[in-house]
Parts: C-alpha cells; sequence; structure tokens
C-alpha cells in the first residue's frame, strides 16, 4: 500500500467525515494541539534552561529532567493524537504539502533527540551545582542545536559573547 492510498482511505474515514461537517470539531482540536504544544515547549525550555544554568540551580538537572518527563511523554502523545485529528479535515491537501511532508519527516528524530536527551539526564544522577558544563549530554547537544556559543565566566553566562550563526 502506497502513502497516498493511505492518504486517500484516510481522507474517506468516518472520523474525517466528522471532522469536516463539524462546526467546532477543527477548533477544538486544534485547541488541544495548541496547549500540547505549549506544554511541550514549556518542559523542553525549563530542562534547557537548567542545563545552562539560568534558572533552577539549586535542583540537580537529572531531577528537573525526570520530574518533567511525564509532562513531556504526555503532551507528545496529545500533539500525535490531534495532530492526526487535524489531518483528517483536509488529508489530500496534507498529502500534496510538501512543508507537512518535511514536518513528518523531522518528527521522528526530534521525538527521538527529545526522549534520548531525557533519558539521558534521568540516569545521570549529576550533582546540584552542575550549570552549563555538565557532561550529562543534554546540555553539549542542547547549546550545538540553539547555536549558543556563550562562553561560561563565572556563576553567569555572559550575554556579551554570544555569537549569532
Amino acid at each position: 500500500m502506497s502513502l497516498l492510498h493511505l492518504f486517500h482511505w484516510y481522507d474517506h474515514t468516518a472520523l474525517a467525515a466528522v471532522m469536516r461537517k463539524s462546526t467546532w470539531a477543527f477548533a477544538v482540536v486544534e485547541m488541544i494541539h495548541l496547549i500540547g504544544l505549549a506544554l511541550l515547549g514549556g518542559a523542553v525550555l525549563i530542562v534547557n534552561l537548567r542545563l545552562f544554568g539560568v534558572i533552577l540551580r539549586e535542583r540537580p538537572a537529572d531531577r528537573i529532567a525526570r520530574d518533567l518527563l511525564p509532562l513531556l511523554v504526555a503532551s507528545m502523545a496529545v500533539l500525535t493524537v490531534t495532530g492526526i485529528l487535524m489531518v483528517s479535515e483536509e488529508t489530500m491537501k496534507c498529502y500534496h504539502s510538501t512543508a507537512f511532508r518535511l514536518k513528518l519527516l523531522l518528527f521522528v528524530p526530534a521525538l527521538l533527540l527529545s526522549l534520548g536527551t531525557h533519558r539521558k539526564l534521568t540516569r545521570s544522577g549529576g550533582p546540584p551545582d552542575s550549570g552549563p558544563r555538565d557532561e550529562t549530554g543534554g546540555g553539549p547537544l542542547s547549546r550545538a542545536l540553539a547555536g549558543s556559543w556563550r562562553r561560561r565566566t563565572g556563576d553567569r553566562i555572559s550575554v556579551a559573547s554570544f555569537k549569532p550563526c
């Protein structure tokens, strides 16, 4: 079965018909999707800011990552389910969209990267005062992906040393 056949099939399901015919279904699903996106972004932001040593320095990074892991997993589940529901309204439009295909291609690596970083952090047991230089695996990776070449000076991050891409 080709991807086109799968999208044609999904376009003709009862779920797709309900999503297209309902006045409020898409709006409600999109609202839930955006809340899931905000929760995901918040969880990732908190962990990364801790790895940079900007916030919550008194708490170990692995503890923060462990505490936020259920939120990260739940938000990814919400995004997946609501995303599938939103696609059902415009299935063939999504199939022909290059941006949508790119989004699907990048979704799995992003999911694995996020969960992998959290998993490594929750197993590392880093000290509570470890800031951006802790070698848990998440800190260096987060800095590289963010394009941050900041230099740590004492207990603060020097904004003056920030060099954009």
